[in-house]
């Protein structure tokens, strides 16, 4: 049986049925850090003529029919619409969490409890796999602003959100999902991570095979540097490209110079020059 109520115990009472009343008629809006917030007040359908906003028991910001009046940080960073009473709040600091009272044609409405929140960042994505790679563990790696959700993603389809970080497959379920990626989400933003590839996905690179495929690479690019070092020797020996060469690379005029040509057509040019003089003065009649 519940023991009778006494006069005294009245103000208590009302005392918590007050304070509960008001937490369930309270607005909760979350606003970014560095970003924007409007604050809405529960008015009515009637012509608005004062507003006043209180931010816990300081006044923000107020109109009575002429010129706004704005207080302390509100006064570069808080805007007021005379039409709808909304306030809205700019350039959001963590400090500017708090309760806020709006107040229109004297009448108090509803509380809005405004709470500044960073952004998430990208998260990270790291794995780890039990003895035999039957069941692996993804982890999404993200410090943000609490509370935050997680949400996973395989080839793009959403497949869970949770509360934790932790996210575990199955070969068997998933060997036909290429990749995974991770959403990290709060109020106020979400980001996603680079996708991580299946372990299990069969038609995935394996390590062995990426390891051929960089060894090929590197044997390729070191051939490839060896023929160009190989032309550049030639050509500081021979005096032109191995490619402007008569002859080839096994034979020995390939690495000399082309000195020989050259004198042979000086000499060329020079016998000729001397023939033609002579039968020039042989046909030449004497005085």
């Amino acid at each position: 049986m519940w023991p009778p109520l006494t006069s005294t115990s009245w103000p208590g009472c009302l005392c918590l049925f007050a304070a509960a009343l008001a937490a369930a008629s309270e607005t909760t809006v979350y606003g970014k850090l560095g970003g924007e917030v409007e604050l809405r007040p529960n008015a009515g359908s009637g012509t608005i003529k004062s507003v006043l906003w209180k931010s816990g028991s300081d006044m923000a910001i107020e109109w009575y029919g002429a010129e706004v009046d704005s207080y302390r940080q509100f006064k570069e960073r808080g805007h007021l619409n005379t039409s709808t009473g909304v306030m809205t709040i700019t350039g959001l600091l963590l400090n500017d969490s708090g309760v806020y009272t709006p107040e229109i044609n004297n009448v108090e409405g509803s509380t809005v409890r405004l709470v500044v929140m960073s952004a998430v960042p990208v998260p990270t994505v790291s794995l780890s796999c039990e003895e035999g790679k039957i069941r692996c563990t993804l982890s999404c790696d993200g410090h943000g602003t609490e509370p935050v959700t997680y949400a996973w993603t395989a080839d793009d389809t959403v497949v869970t959100n949770s509360v934790t970080k932790e996210f575990i497959i199955d070969k068997e379920i998933s060997a036909n999902i290429k990749e995974f990626s991770c959403v990290l989400s709060n109020a106020v933003s979400h980001e996603t991570s680079q996708p991580i590839s299946n372990p299990f996905d069969t038609d995935a690179p394996t390590e062995e095979g990426q390891l051929k495929i960089s060894a090929g690479v590197t044997v390729f690019i070191c051939l490839l540097v060896a023929v160009l070092l190989l032309g550049v020797v030639h050509r500081l020996k021979a005096g032109m490209w191995f490619f402007e060469k008569a002859s080839m690379p096994w034979e020995a005029d390939f690495w000399r110079k082309q000195e020989r040509s050259a004198r042979d057509a000086a000499e060329s040019n020079g016998t000729t020059h001397s023939d033609q003089k002579g039968q020039s003065d042989e046909e030449t009649p004497m005085a």
